[in-house]
Formats: structure tokens, sequence, C-alpha cells
């Protein structure tokens, strides 16, 4: 059934996700120096960003949004993005138990929201899939969003018939027990209606739960497998210590979405905490029909380096090789910050928000050249490094892709046009003292975008046209700074477009800080505020960017 576009509704819960320990098998690394892919543009030339979400003159957490995607049909140039949208989440109702959330998630509300634009993101309109009941379910955010040629009558696949828009999101049980979903929705008339979700992952039962799917098409006219759409996920245990672990899966399907075969184990399975976690990462599909499903091994070891690893799938993702080491990585700190009263995340110095250094692919459609990158952390200065592959096998290192004097850069992603020019979007943050290296409230945030030249790559240019302090957003339970895990890009022929989670309208609440600077002290009697009352109507206003970037 085909669902209309409405406005947002009540609901929407987002997760945390620990970091989950296991084993990585070390293979050969390739470190050649290449250059960049040629292009002879004299650098990225941002517009105006343009609000994508919804929300307008409302409280926390109705304020909030994050982890945004997005994608564009080739055929008729409209955008659909999606986000974690908590626009219909009800009022804070607030709290007198120390260290509990006075703004608890409402069980059965939905969180996956789309948006489309018909004028190159310059407005939006949207609301939230629908059909989640039919399984059940309720949306439960961390979208990806891919294109792909449709189905003819005979069965083929042609963009002579038609494009399809793919949404893979979270569905989750409530009141939720374990046994969280991935799922893919369908479009064919970019966002003004939705099919209902279709279950893709076989791999569960209420001790284990999905995270971080990811979708891919093979989009390229002449691949093996032309339209095949292919998800990957992670496993994690609910039962586990640390929720510990962690699988990563692949299925994928000829008929839209509609089918999915059983899911292909590509991981290791055991580990433990001197081995380190697996980060779970991103996958792509290369114009030759090769699969790719990236993720980091060995993350935050205290005895094995973090390694970014690639497994390849050259018969349509029925069979996967071992994982490939494309490069080490140093993330961001995991231990000896502050916030380790809390959980235990990667945290950019500055920002008590958690991020990840994963990687983040994107394929050439002009060759089969498939392009990763992801930020790094040695020397203490964030970057944005990637390499490069023609087969998925054999990886030739890009060097320093980005790299801002005085700020550390994390959350990029990839695009390439369709003459293969790369643009990469990300973050940057700016550098806190020395001497406090965690000191939070007063660093700054703004979106970049590199591209691709005959000589390397161009200099960051900033696509924020206002920054952003993210000690205006929070989790929930308001313990620490909320801003997601990535943000999104999309290419076409010559041009790029952004979106972002951006905390540019969000106010900081010395209510909140005290909290939780009695939090990270290790005081156990602290009582959270109600942000509600406590703090400005804008405490917590995270919202969704857009901006398109001529290259």
């Amino acid at each position: 059934m085909l669902t209309a576009v409405g406005r947002l509704n009540p609901g929407g819960v987002h997760k945390m996700r620990p970091k989950l320990a296991l084993l990585a098998g070390l293979l050969a690394l390739v470190a050649l120096i290449v250059p960049a892919p040629a292009q002879a543009a004299a650098g990225p030339t941002p517009g105006a960003n343009n609000l994508v979400d919804l929300d307008h003159s409302v409280l926390f957490p109705k304020d909030k949004q994050n982890e945004p995607a997005i994608t564009r049909n080739p055929l008729t140039g409209v955008l659909v993005a999606g986000a974690n949208d908590e626009l219909s989440q009800p009022l804070c109702p607030g709290t007198t138990a120390p260290l509990s959330s006075p703004c608890p998630f409402k069980p059965g509300a939905p969180t996956s929201a789309f948006y489309r634009s018909a004028d190159g993101g310059a407005t939006w309109a949207g609301g939230y899939l629908p059909g989640f009941d039919t399984i059940g379910r309720t949306s439960g955010g961390d979208p990806s969003l891919d294109f792909g040629p449709r189905r003819c009558a005979s069965g083929a696949f042609s963009y002579s018939c038609g494009a399809v828009v793919y949404y893979a999101s979270l569905a989750d049980p409530f009141p939720e027990l374990g046994g969280e979903l991935g799922t893919v929705s369908r479009t064919y008339d970019d966002g003004l209606t939705w099919s209902n979700p279709v279950v893709a992952t076989s791999t569960n039962n209420k001790s284990n739960f999905v995270d971080h799917e990811w979708i891919a098409v093979d989009k390229v006219a002449g691949s093996p497998h032309f339209g095949r759409l292919y998800m990957n996920w992670a496993v994690f245990c609910n039962s586990c210590a640390g929720n510990g672990n962690v699988k990563i899966y692949t299925a994928h399907s000829d008929d839209e979405g509609r089918t999915w075969t059983a899911a292909v184990k590509i991981s290791a399975t055991n580990n433990n905490t001197p081995q380190g976690f697996r980060e779970t990462g991103q996958m792509t599909v290369a114009s030759d029909g090769t699969v790719e499903v990236f993720w980091t091994e060995n993350a935050d070891s205290t005895k094995l380096p973090s390694l970014q690893v690639v497994t390849t799938s050259k018969d349509g993702g029925d069979t996967y090789t071992a994982p490939i080491t494309i490069a080490q990585v140093t993330d961001y700190p995991l231990r000896g910050t502050p916030f380790d009263a809390v959980d235990l995340f990667n945290r950019v110095p500055g920002m008590s928000a958690r991020v990840d250094c994963f990687p983040h692919p994107a394929a050439d459609p002009s060759s089969n050249k498939v392009y990763v990158v992801w930020c790094d952390f040695a020397g203490g200065h964030g970057i944005v490094t990637g390499a490069v592959s023609t087969d998925g096998l054999r990886w030739s290192s890009l060097g320093t892709i980005a790299s801002i004097a005085g700020r550390n850069a994390f959350f990029p992603e990839p695009a390439v046009t369709t003459s293969g020019v790369v643009a990469v979007a990300f973050d940057a943050l700016t550098a806190p003292p020395a001497g406090n290296p965690f000191q939070t409230g007063v660093q700054v945030y703004d979106a970049y975008i590199v591209e691709s030249t005959s000589t390397g790559w161009s200099a960051p240019v900033r696509v924020s046209t206002a920054s952003s302090n993210p000690d205006g957003s929070s989790y929930n339970n308001l313990m620490e700074q909320f801003i997601g895990d990535y943000i999104g890009i999309v290419a076409g022929a010559r041009t790029a477009w952004v979106v972002w989670t951006d905390t540019r309208s969000a106010t900081a609440c010395a209510a909140v800080n005290a909290y939780r600077s009695a939090v990270y002290a290790g005081t156990k009697s602290a009582v959270a505020p109600n942000p509600n009352s406590a703090c400005a109507a804008t405490f917590g206003d995270t919202d969704t960017f857009a901006a398109a970037v001529g290259l």
C-alpha cells in the first residue's frame, strides 16, 4: 500500500549504540600513495543553507533531528532525504529520580522521517515513513537511501521504465524487548507516496538486535546484477556483556526489495576487550557489480592496531572474501575523558557528542573505482584520509584528503559525479586548549567540502553559513551532547548536495551543563532538570540543513 505525504506525527526513538569487542584478522596492507582523480575545477562553490526538517518553534525533544541521509532521482532531479526526527515526541515530564531521563522516549512512536525537494534543495516537505504497523513495529531511524532503475513489466531493470528510491530504516518492537529489524521502503514518485516497509534482515530474535543498516544498489547498466538491491547490517547481542559479539551480515533483493535472500555472515564472531571492537561501516557497489562492505576491526584495542577493512563479492553477494585490510586508523579518544562516567564512546576533543572514524565508501559511476574515506587522529590532529581501488581487493592510499588548521575533522562522507569527480563532505570542530582537551561549551563545528582536482584535492571550503555549538544539543537523558553518527552527500553531473546536523539555532542551558558536570564528577544523587522549564525554548534544537555545492 502506498501512503501520501503528510506532516510528521508524534514519535521518534533514537538509541545509543555501544561499541562491541571482536577479533579481527590482519591482512596485507597496501600503502601506495596515488594522486587523486583528475579534475580541473577551481574548487567547490557552496550555495545557500536551507532547513530540511519541519520543526518550528517547538520545545525539546520535539526540536531534535540527526543522522541525515540523502539521494537523488537522476531522471527527475528530485532530492529525497531522511533523518531521525523527534518532532512528535511528547514534551519532557521531568524527573525526581537521580540519574534518570527527564525526557523519556514514548514507546511505539516513529522516528524515520523523509523529506523531498523538487527545487534543488531550496524547499522541503515530508513526513514519517508509513506502514510499520503492518509488520507490528514502529520505525526506529538510522536512515540509508539510494536509487536504482525500476523493474519493467518484463522483469528486467531499466531506467526507461523509471527510477525507484529506497529508504532503509530500523524497525523497533514496542515495548522494546530486543529483536530490532532492518527494513526497506520504496517510492516511485520521489517520496509523494511510499510502500509499506519490508523486513530485509533474517537474523532476528529477541536476544539480538539489528543496527546500522546500510543499502546500496547496482545502478550502472551493463553490470551482471544490474538493479539488485543490497543491505548490510550489524547484529548486536542484547544478552552479552556490553552488547558483545557483533557480527556483520548482508542480503540482497532482485524485486525492488519485496523479498530478500537469507543473510550471509561476512565477519568473524567472537571478540574480547583487549582485541578491541568492531565498528560497523557502510557498503557500495562498483560499476562492474563488485559488492564491497567496509568496517573497522580492532577499534580501540589495547593490544592490536585498529584497521579499516573491506570484504568483496564478485558473484552478486552470494559469497564474500575474508576481510581485506585497507589501512590502519587512529580513532578519536575512547578512554580518559570526563565522559567515561557515562559511557565509552570516541570523542573529538572539545565535544561530549560521540564520533567514530569508521570507513565511508562511494563508487565511481564512470569507472570501476571505489573510494573510501575516514577520519584519523594520528598525531593528535583530526584529518580526512582514504583509499581507492579498481577491484575491491588491492587498495592505494589517497593520503590526506582534508586538513584544517585549528580544527579536527569528523563524519566524512564521499560522493562521485557522473564524470568521476570525487566530493567529500565532513564536519570539523575547533580545537580546545591543549591543557583542557575536553573542555565543552565553547567549541563550534562547521560543515566543509573538498573535491578532487588534477593535482590532488581542493582546499576545504566551508558549506555551513553559520557555526554550530554542540553544547546546545543533547541526548534525551541530558547527560551528553548528541549530533548523531554521520552526514550525507549525493552527487549529480556537476553538483553535490550535502545534508548535515546543525545546531546554529540551539541554545546551551546552564542548568543542563551543571547537571552534566555533576554526572561527570561521579555524583550519584544528581537529578536532571526539566529542559522545557529550566532552559531556553531553543535548547536542543538540532536541525537538518542542506546545501547545493557546485563542482
